[in-house]
Parts: structure tokens; sequence; C-alpha cells
């Protein structure tokens, strides 16, 4: 098996209009994790064979160890990937980055026993081409899950010294694949799913990222969505859960609301159509706001 078809376990990031979107604002929201640059967890995606191109999974597993400082054990993976094609991934495909992340959320916060000592999690979708955002959750320790789309180029790039220098490989990529991207050592770092991975003798499961991530995107390596996972306080969970079902009610709205605009010439209609779609993004705001109160 090449090493494409092995890294080759994204589909995409695979976001819902419906996913918590992280804006500007709510980054003074998100509380700063006092941990020390070398607290982070490693997984070795290829360690069973039936683990392999799993690397969404163990993207998420990795983000939400490294939030909550728990390392998952053997069986708790091995179920994760059971429920993974319960919920629509294929044997031998990679599954979307989105789904993956919904399905380490959910397994986590239906432990009890997890969430009396951790609390719950929830995850919010990340512009990556907003390096301001971007580089402010990596400055409070945190582990964004997204993924890029490589090629031969790539791998020689980082195996050189650790670094990626380049940043168009997706323009002419071979695979994709899910993983991580944080700060170490006050770099901006890529932490990948291959724990011991070594090259010419250079560690090289964890290597820094020397571009932007605007260029990384722009250069269609790097996918435009990333996501977050934070931690949620036990009585807060049941609000943020109402808030998201509400905001997905209000954005099926004015999708609705929006092909109907399309669909007639009558103006009275499409501009009370236009004014409803106001009103409508208007309460969608202050949901966000409320979701940045209860997270």
């Amino acid at each position: 098996m090449s090493e494409d078809e092995i890294l080759n376990g994204c589909t995409g990031v695979g976001e819902r209009p419906t996913d918590f979107l992280l804006e500007e604002g709510d980054i003074d929201n998100l509380p700063t994790l006092y941990q020390q640059d070398d607290i982070y967890f490693e997984y070795n995606q290829n360690a069973q064979e039936w683990s392999k191109k799993s690397c969404t999974l163990y993207n998420a597993f990795g983000a939400v160890s490294d939030l909550m400082n728990y390392p998952f054990v053997l069986d708790q993976i091995k179920e994760m990937d059971t429920q993974s094609y319960q919920n629509g991934r294929v044997q031998g495909f990679g599954w979307s980055t989105e789904r993956a992340c919904n399905l380490v959320k959910n397994y986590w916060n239906n432990n009890e026993e997890l969430v009396k000592q951790y609390g719950k999690v929830a995850y919010y979708r990340v512009n990556m081409c907003n390096d301001e955002l971007v580089n402010q959750i990596l400055d409070k320790n945190y582990t964004i899950c997204w993924g890029y789309q490589g090629n031969s180029a790539y791998q020689q790039d980082y195996r050189a010294d650790a670094v990626l220098d380049g940043y168009d490989f997706g323009k002419t990529k071979t695979y994709s694949h899910s993983t991580a991207l944080r700060k170490i050592n006050g770099k901006k770092c890529i932490k990948d799913s291959y724990k011991g991975r070594t090259h010419n003798g250079r560690y090289t499961n964890i290597y820094e990222v020397k571009p932007t991530c605007r260029e990384e995107v722009a250069g269609g390596t790097f996918f435009f969505w990333g996501y977050l996972f934070t931690k949620v306080r036990e009585d807060n969970y049941e609000e943020l859960m109402r808030l998201e079902k509400f905001k997905t009610t209000l954005n099926i709205a004015m999708e609705a609301n929006s092909a109907l605009w399309h669909l007639t010439n009558d103006q009275k209609y499409r501009d009370w159509l236009h004014s409803l779609n106001n009103k409508h993004r208007a309460k969608m705001q202050d949901i966000l706001n409320e979701v940045a109160k209860h997270s």
C-alpha cells in the first residue's frame, strides 16, 4: 500500500451551516488552557490494521485529549471506530472531519463518568483564512481539527527539516488528510496521528508550519474550515443545545425564504421575504451572543 493510500483518509471538512461558528467577538470568552507546551496527546492510527484511514477520528481524539488532559484507551477508540461505520463511514474510505468531531463529541457527552469528572464538550467551526483568529486560538493553547490536501512534494518539504515551507500543494494533490494545528514551543505546528514517526532520524509527527493559514488555504492546501473543541459547564449544556436547535431552525427558515425570493417576481413579496430574513439574522446574532455566554 502506498503512502498516499494510507494518508488518503479524509473526504473533506464536511461543514454544516448549523455548526456553531466562532467569530472574532467570541474569542475573549474562550478561556486560556493553562497547560505546558509539552502537554499534548499523540495517537498512532496505524498501530492496528483496522485503524488505517481513521485520521478524522484520531484527529478528534487528540484534540479532545489535549483539551481535557485525558488519554483515550484502546477499547474507547475501537468503540468510536465501530460507531463511525454505523454513522455513514464506509470501510476502506475516509470520512469528513466534521462528522468525526460530532461523533467524538457525542461519545464524550454520553459517558456519565467522563462528564462527571471533566464536564461536557462542544465544538465550533473556525475560518482558517482568519489568521488573527486562528493565532488567538493557538495562543490560548487550543488544538484545531482540520485537514489538508497534499502530494509527495508536501512529504518531502516537511521531512527535510520538520518545517513546512510550501503552501500550494493542493493544486496537484494526490490525497487528503485530517490532522491538527496547535502551538508547541511557541511555534505553529501540525500534530499528526502517527506517534513515533521519523524520517532520517528526525521526529516528523510534529512539524512547524511557516506560511500563514490564509496562504495555505489560498494555495489549495489547507481546508477552509477547521473545528475547535471547547469545554462546556454541565449546568450550561442543555441551554447550549437548545440554542443550537433554535439556530438550526432559523437557518432552515432563511434558506427557504431565499429560495422563495428567487422563485417569485412579485416585488412586494420579495421585499417582505427580505425583511423577514433581516429579522432572522438579527435573532441569529442574539443567539450567537447567548452561545458565547454559555460556552
